[in-house]
């Protein structure tokens, strides 16, 4: 029997004894904050009006909620806990948020004819990518998971972090990658991963289009992802794998052709290059830089190496290979490893800028490894390592995102590795 309910428009901070009927529309997995240890778990609830609000549900609360609010269902709910949102932290047009603890009431709508269906869905296809490459949209795509890539890590201007590049096609044969960064490698892609074989069909929401590979996905914090949905446009793809399965097969051996294994970086087109002069100008209208330049070092007086975790390469003081708690990424077994780390000098004929090398970008330009640079800490070895460095004169494209510190006088970059030219 139908309940009495109020629109989800009008609960507010003020409103008292109310329930509301609510649709699961959105689920992320569990995860931690970046800040602290805390676990939690965030959704998107939607009425029958189309009015949409957030819910997280934290800690020891998840495994309570963990066999209820599932997605796509309608349920009652009553007594969650509201809040103000501020703008900076809002995925729903909401001023409201909740947080769902044991004393939140959840019953589920199990009569057919009171259930909330839901609207059909705006995703955007492969092809339009190109509309919102760099742009703040947020963006709902679908798509066939054809391949994995191994997790790797990269240098970005927050240090260095991991990722996963998934590799997805369309209904119009396009494939295009979708970087997980982050926790997203051990929640969502795993799961993706673990069922790869069966070219699993996933729905990801509130993703960014990137200049990458002309134009590819990145997951940011408030990403969700639903792994072969239960909804019609998962269907009509699953049937359109099935008789296109020849090209898909086809498309699964040239994955090479988006060279996502390597750490080099695709180079851009010649008209996204610029020169270092014109870096200042354009560091507020945006945050990665193209650049053809000649890679020095500027200064010998430099370790060329430091003591990290792992698994997040946060700068450690723990010794070389013991076993420690990492206060960084909470990992409970994380190892202390050397990382490369140097400042190089990027220069063409128009000035020159300081910019630094992690890890693997780092080893290949000095031809070293950190473990050998660590075991061999000389003179005549750093010496020798940079004289292989500068024989190489290397001149290459470039991706340089700003940097947040200031060094010296001027502010430092960091250096991403691209095809030679």
């Amino acid at each position: 029997m139908s309940r009495q309910h109020i629109p989800l428009k009008d609960i507010t901070i003020g409103t008292k004894g109310w329930t509301t009927k609510v649709i699961v529309e959105a689920k992320g997995m569990p995860r931690s904050s970046q800040r602290s240890p805390v676990k939690y778990q965030r959704m998107i609830l939607r009425d029958s009006e189309g009015t949409k609000v957030q819910a997280t549900i934290f800690e020891s609360d998840i495994d309570k909620f963990s066999d209820v609010l599932t997605l796509y269902k309608t349920y009652y709910i009553s007594n969650a806990v509201v809040k103000i949102i501020l703008p900076q932290h809002r995925i729903a047009k909401n001023d409201y948020q909740w947080h769902i603890n044991s004393k939140t009431v959840v019953q589920e709508v199990t009569e057919e004819y009171s259930s909330i269906s839901l609207p059909p869905y705006n995703f955007v296809s492969f092809s339009e990518f190109s509309k919102y490459i760099n742009s703040d949209a947020y963006v709902d795509i679908i798509g066939v998971v054809i391949h994995a890539y191994p997790p790797r890590e990269i240098p970005t201007v927050n240090g260095p972090q991991r990722i996963q590049e998934l590799l997805l096609v369309d209904q119009e044969l396009i494939p295009k990658i979708l970087t997980m960064w982050d926790q997203f490698i051990e929640n969502e892609s795993a799961a993706i991963v673990k069922n790869i074989k069966t070219k699993p069909i996933i729905a990801a929401y509130r993703i960014r289009i990137v200049s990458f590979n002309d134009g590819s996905m990145s997951t940011k914090g408030s990403s969700t992802f639903v792994i072969n949905p239960d909804i019609l446009e998962a269907t009509k793809l699953r049937s359109w794998c099935i008789d296109n399965e020849a090209e898909l097969e086809q498309l699964t051996l040239k994955k090479s052709y988006v060279g996502s294994s390597s750490s080099a970086i695709k180079a851009p087109p010649s008209h996204e290059i610029i020169e270092v002069k014109d870096i200042q100008s354009l560091e507020e209208k945006q945050t990665t830089f193209w650049l053809q330049a000649k890679i020095s070092i500027p200064h010998s007086n430099q370790k060329y190496w430091y003591m990290a975790c792992n698994k997040c390469y946060r700068r450690t003081n723990i010794d070389y290979k013991q076993i420690f708690d990492c206060v960084h990424c909470a990992e409970k077994q994380a190892t202390a490893m050397p990382r490369c780390l140097l400042e190089v000098q990027l220069s063409d004929k128009t000035g020159a800028l300081i910019a630094t090398l992690f890890g693997e970008n780092a080893e290949k330009f000095i031809c070293c490894s950190a473990e050998t640079l660590m075991q061999n800490s000389t003179e005549d070895h750093t010496k020798r390592t940079e004289r292989r460095a500068y024989k190489k004169s290397w001149r290459i494209i470039r991706t340089v995102p700003k940097q947040k510190n200031i060094k010296s006088a001027g502010r430092s970059y960091e250096a991403h590795r691209s095809n030679k030219i």
